[in-house]
């Protein structure tokens, strides 16, 4: 995430709703890679007790009696100083024939484009989920997910599309087989990662799958990554998603059963991975975002719960050295409800995407799995600078 140079102060920890005075630890397990302070997240209290974060929310496409009414999987990028945002646009229902994605554009983050359409799989006959980007030198790559019927059928794959400009495309090709909501990220030194759920018999004893590639394009050289669960019913989706500490290990999350997140590290740049154990930082089932400031500093977005798919508030929770989350805001939080009946649609602000972009932070997501919203929040107004 490209975002300007920050420093956390005393008086910035105080704007986050939390003083440094009441930090205490839950019972996290000891051999967690990360894990979050007591009394951040209170559930008997509304909006968990946290502050509202100051920011700008916009709306970028709105479900309509007459026209599409599912929406999900936002993701966003810069791409020659402009925000891109797609996401996945389907008839009714969640992951049903004619789901198709949709891209925007902005050129200040507030006032977005109409959107088009990026890809309709196999004439809108086929099912496609928005799967991110991936910017190489002058070239946009956008992926998206051709599911074979349902997520996991063995013939569930990641296709990509490249652009010099945005808006003209290259046919779509075969990336590798797998199901997958978020593009490859970059490493330090130049590696990128792309984390997904494995597809068809592979998942009888696996569930996550985790790809590393030099090649900087983006679009080929993937190998897989080492990984053991010690238990694959415990993960449904995994939806990895993965930050970085200081000293460059990689930690990567998932989504799971449990009520809280899972975690696994990695200290070879992706190519093994720690046995993914419970970290004690709550999570409603739902797909969440991790990522960096400049200075380090480690941010995840999640929907903190209490409760199993309880998607009604989404948090920002922060941390200065990615092991210990200590202070958190409320991003959304406002009473919401779908208009439209689909499959698996649910109420709730869900599935947010997040980047950093001339002295804002934007966070994408889906309302009720029908409308798409932004919020803007300035850097300033999140950490105080010196």
């Amino acid at each position: 995430m490209n975002c300007p140079s920050l420093r956390l102060t005393t008086t910035s920890i105080l704007l986050l709703g939390l003083s440094l005075s009441a930090i205490a630890f839950d019972d996290t397990p000891s051999k967690a890679p990360f894990r979050i302070a007591s009394r951040i997240f209170q559930p008997g209290d509304d909006n968990l007790g946290l502050e509202k974060a100051p920011g700008q929310d916009v709306i970028l496409y709105r479900a309509t009696d007459d026209g599409y009414k599912f929406c999900h999987h936002p993701n966003l990028v810069v791409f020659r100083d402009k925000l891109f945002c797609m996401w996945s646009n389907g008839i009714v229902g969640e992951d049903l024939p004619g789901q198709r994605i949709l891209i925007s554009t902005s050129s200040d983050g507030l006032t977005w484009t109409e959107p088009t359409m990026l890809t309709d799989h196999q004439r809108g006959k086929g099912i496609c989920v928005a799967a991110g980007f991936h910017v190489f030198e002058e070239t946009l790559v956008a992926y998206c997910t051709a599911t074979g019927g349902t997520n996991f059928h063995q013939d569930t794959a990641l296709l990509a599309r490249t652009s010099c400009d945005g808006q003209s495309w290259s046919e779509p090709h075969k990336v590798t087989g797998g199901f997958f909501l978020a593009g490859p990220r970059r490493l330090p030194r130049g590696r990128l990662l792309l984390s997904g759920d494995r597809v068809g018999s592979q998942r009888t004893a696996d569930r996550m799958l985790l790809l590393y590639s030099d090649q900087p394009n983006g679009l080929g050289g993937w190998r897989e990554a080492r990984i053991d669960l010690r238990n694959p019913k415990d993960f449904g989706y995994t939806e990895p998603c993965h930050f970085l500490r200081k000293d460059e290990t990689v930690v990567m999350a998932f989504r799971n059963y449990s009520g809280h997140l899972f975690a696994s590290v990695s200290s070879d740049s992706g190519e093994s991975w720690t046995t993914p154990v419970e970290t004690g930082f709550p999570d409603s089932t739902a797909r969440f975002s991790t990522g960096q400031l400049p200075d380090g500093t480690t941010y995840l977005i999640n929907n903190p719960g209490p409760t199993q798919f309880d998607r009604s508030r989404l948090t920002i929770a922060l941390s200065e050295n990615g092991t210990t989350f200590d202070r958190a805001l409320l991003l959304r939080g406002e009473s919401t409800k779908k208009r439209y009946e689909g499959q698996h649609k649910i109420d709730g602000w869900q599935y947010p995407h997040a980047v950093c972009w001339n002295g804002h932070f934007y966070v994408a997501y889906s309302i009720n799995k029908e409308d798409i919203g932004v919020t803007r929040i300035a850097l300033t107004d999140l950490i105080t600078q010196q």
